[in-house]
């Protein structure tokens, strides 16, 4: 009786058998060699590694895909989430405070609606007969910051850092070359040669920052600078050119042996161009382009084609630079830029008025900046108590200064939205309402900087009524000494800079460049203390719609904005190499803290200003 065969093992056992042992069998041959029995099969309890391996691969590829095909559907389920929840919000902001919650029925939102005249009528008995608790002058700061003994920062050393670092980038002694810096695209009219040449057509607290970032590529890329000459711009229509406003004198000798400026321009390379600086090639900078960028693009380029013109330039330099160029910035802004002669005579007078003024406070004053003029009105597209009349007012105003760009169908303008967020400028009789909570009494001088009110009689008579003692620059100059002034906006805001500059206390209502140079300015003056209140909008127009709230419990709301803004104003923020996140403007220190010295003194407007230095030095 034969054995049974099995097909199965045989065909298991044809390549690779049980026990190890491979079969020698060729194709076409005959092998003599016996081989070895098969095994008997073995029951197969447990997997072999590499059929473990398989498995768990396999498993593992399955659930990838099962996983990937769950995080997929999930995505998209989320995603469906994500779309719809922003349209929600939108949709019932609308129906709550916008044209829709009137239909709705709903109630206004807190913050919402403008009724602060309101309130101050039904709160000014309570508030004409509260000077119990007067708040003094010079115990508002109560945070002090401890004054270190800064490191001098010697004009030998810093030039020879400058000198030894233009070694090392040039490839040859002298300029690198021709560099042209356009503020705004056009330049119409004007000569370049070997320098960098600065065109601003924006107010003067937007100049500030493009000419000190303008020294500092010039000194970064060993540029010369020529003086920057500014366009008639056509919302502040003010034809002042930079010696009109700043001490070029002063400019230029401050920045010698950093970087070299000249007032004119050589005739030679216009004439290359045509007499048209449109015809020098234009670069276009990437927006806070860093210092890598600058001496890997810009500097190949400018050396081999001698010029270049960057335009646009707004913000085209990052605030991480090395220090040696950061002190560029400090230079600029605190030493080389001083107010030329004519301003700076009729700023130390308003300065001394306003001390004089202030007797009962010890010679110590509030200044505001109140953003309450018309075109600030209506470029926020808030609402106030003018009703129906003043809407059409502001939409004529914004169609001719704007020229449809409020009419766009992609923009939607939620007045009540705008007012919730801390957008609407703050008006007189808040500015007022918050001060005397804040427990500033009838004593205090106010020193209003601001261009023209918007219905300046009609808004001003509540502030007035809280603070008699209020002062503007047109009360306290002369019409004569006024008179240089008229149809220069730029001239008359560094009035309104100057004297704010050395109150005890300043107020911003509502951002913008003025108040964060100011605040840089002053922390740079007050070892580091902005000396600024800064209010809580989100939270005043809150306090300042509830008709119900007592004048006691809106002091203590008061009182605690107050102290917030006393702990946020001597704030320095930690600065690491290259990693500086906030503007160097705003907060100057520490990398400006070297010029902060006696020798070093940048605030003195005039060789003769010794009532501002020495103010200064009462206030220290």
């Amino acid at each position: 009786m034969k054995p049974k065969n099995n097909n199965s093992n045989s065909n298991n056992n044809s390549n690779c058998c049980s026990n190890g042992y491979s079969s020698d069998v060729s194709n076409g041959s005959d092998n003599n060699s016996p081989s070895p029995p098969p095994s008997p099969p073995k029951p197969r309890l447990t997997p072999s590694l590499s059929q473990c391996r398989r498995r768990l691969r396999s498993k593992t590829k399955s659930f990838v895909r099962r996983e990937n095909l769950g995080s997929g559907l999930n995505f998209r389920r989320n995603l469906r989430y994500l779309l719809l929840l922003p349209l929600l919000y939108i949709s019932g902001l609308l129906m709550c405070v916008g044209p829709f919650s009137g239909f709705w029925g709903y109630a206004s939102v807190p913050g919402s609606v403008y009724r602060s005249y309101e309130n101050f009528q039904r709160l000014w008995d309570d508030i004409r007969l509260d000077n119990s608790s007067a708040l003094q002058l010079s115990s508002v700061w109560k945070y002090k910051r401890r004054v270190k003994v800064q490191k001098p920062c010697p004009n030998s050393t810093a030039r020879n850092h400058f000198s030894m670092y233009r070694t090392s980038i040039m490839e040859s002694p002298g300029s690198s070359g021709y560099l042209i810096v356009d503020a705004n695209g056009g330049l119409n009219q004007q000569r370049s040669a070997m320098c960098l040449v600065l065109t601003i057509r924006v107010h003067i607290w937007f100049c500030y920052a493009h000419i000190c970032n303008a020294v500092a590529v010039a000194g970064l890329l060993n540029a010369i600078l020529v003086i920057p000459r500014f366009e008639l711009n056509s919302v502040w229509r003010d034809p002042s050119q930079f010696g009109d406003i700043y001490d070029e004198e002063n400019f230029i000798n401050n920045l010698k042996g950093y970087v070299n400026v000249v007032r004119e321009l050589p005739e030679a390379l216009m004439e290359i161009y045509d007499q048209n600086i449109s015809n020098i090639p234009n670069f276009r900078v990437q927006a806070w382009a860093t210092v890598n960028y600058y001496l890997g693009v810009v500097l190949p380029i400018l050396r081999d084609q001698r010029v270049i013109r960057i335009a646009p330039f707004a913000n085209r330099l990052t605030m991480n630079v090395p220090s040696h160029i950061q002190l560029l910035r400090c230079i600029t802004n605190y030493k080389a830029l001083k107010f030329s002669p004519p301003i700076s005579s009729l700023a130390e007078k308003l300065v001394s008025r306003m001390i004089e003024r202030s007797s009962m406070t010890g010679g110590k004053y509030v200044s505001v900046h109140l953003r309450f003029e018309q075109d600030m009105v209506a470029f926020s597209c808030c609402v106030y108590e003018g009703g129906e009349a003043e809407k059409l007012k502001m939409d004529s105003f914004r169609e001719q200064e704007w020229k449809g760009k409020f009419k766009r169908k992609d923009r939607v303008i939620v007045p009540a939205l705008n007012r919730i967020e801390g957008k609407c400028p703050l008006t007189p009789v808040e500015v007022g309402l918050m001060l005397r909570g804040m427990g500033f009494d009838n004593n205090t001088s106010i020193y209003i900087a601001s261009g023209k009110i918007y219905q300046a009689e009609k808004h001003l008579a509540p502030l007035r009524e809280m603070f008699p003692l209020l002062y503007t620059k047109e009360s306290l100059a002369t019409p004569d000494e006024l008179a240089p002034f008229e149809g220069h906006s730029s001239k008359l805001a560094a009035l309104d800079y100057t004297v704010s500059l050395f109150s005890e206390v300043f107020v911003t209502t509502q951002g913008g460049n003025f108040p964060q140079f100011l605040m840089g300015h002053r922390r740079f003056l007050f070892n580091g203390h902005s000396k600024t209140i800064k209010p809580d909008k989100r939270k005043l127009v809150v306090l300042l719609q509830d008709m119900d709230i007592s004048w006691k419990a809106f002091k203590d709301e008061m009182e605690v904005m107050l102290a917030e803004s006393d702990r946020k104003g001597m704030m320095v923020p930690r600065v690491k190499k290259f990693n500086r996140k906030t503007s160097i403007y705003t907060y100057p220190l520490p990398e400006c803290a070297c010029l902060q010295g006696s020798n070093n003194s940048t605030f003195r407007l005039t060789e003769g200003a010794n009532v501002l230095n020495s103010h200064h030095e009462s206030t220290r």
